[in-house]
């Protein structure tokens, strides 16, 4: 007998409000928050990725999939489109530090990745970031921005900012 890495069906309707057909996700993700993600139908969730959504909301796209090793923050609410390809270890956070403020402070922003976007291993996409469709972000790029469609952006330089 073969044992499945991914959970059953009837398993994922009880853990999740909404969650679409032919979901394949790993028995080794880890998730947070679960009233708060939505998942669309034939999306897959490969080993060891954390979302977390308990003060925000994740919802995920058809068709979707999200490598090993990925952490998703939904704070401040993000959105993955259709037909997107999320590869090993990326970042995406809605909230983060404000690095400008000598007090411990943070902000939440809403990230928006639109349908038929690819990001790359270990990419790391900020908060109130905007993917717009079709665009394609090479591997440990660091986005922090609105990005236009149909476009491949990649890579990331060190600023001394004061």
């Amino acid at each position: 007998m073969t044992k499945s890495f991914f959970l059953g069906q009837k398993n994922l309707k009880r853990k999740f409000n909404k969650i679409g057909k032919n979901c394949k996700i790993s028995n080794k993700a880890s998730f947070i928050g679960k009233k708060n993600i939505i998942i669309g139908d034939n999306v897959r969730i490969d080993d060891y990725t954390i979302l977390v959504a308990f003060d925000g909301s994740i919802v995920i796209g058809s068709n979707t999939h999200i490598g090993g090793l990925t952490y998703i923050l939904g704070s401040g609410d993000v959105i993955i489109g259709s037909n997107c390809n999320i590869s090993q270890g990326v970042k995406i956070y809605s909230k983060s530090d404000n690095y400008k403020s000598i007090k411990k402070k943070t902000y939440k922003s809403k990230v928006s990745i639109s349908d038929n976007c690819i990001l790359g291993s270990n990419s790391v996409i900020l908060p109130g970031s905007k993917l717009n469709k079709n665009v394609r972000i090479g591997a440990m790029t660091i986005v922090n921005k609105e990005i236009k469609s149909n476009r491949l952006y990649f890579g990331n330089q060190t600023k001394l900012i004061k």
